[in-house]
């Protein structure tokens, strides 16, 4: 009962992180939108590439993460010809 409340606890934080990474993007692309000053609007669009290089920096991470643990993996399936003979 309490690995499936910490799951469930660790799954709704993740999602909330996720929407609030999301939200925080889309956030200064309405602002950058109702820049009135050009001025205003090149420091927001300044900001925007910061948090989505952030955003691409850490994609890549993963991404970079599973092609290494896949190229891990054995490529073909173990079989002990041992046990089957007896």
């Amino acid at each position: 009962m309490k690995i499936l409340k910490l799951l469930l606890l660790s799954s709704i934080f993740f999602v909330t992180l996720v929407f609030a990474e999301n939200k925080e993007v889309d956030t200064l692309v309405e602002k950058v939108n109702q820049a009135l000053t050009p001025q205003e609007k090149k420091e927001l669009i300044e900001q925007l590439k910061v948090k989505l290089a952030e955003k691409n920096r850490k994609a890549r991470e993963e991404a970079d993460a599973i092609i290494k643990a896949k190229q891990k993996m054995p490529q073909q399936i173990y079989t002990d010809t041992t046990i089957k003979k007896k």
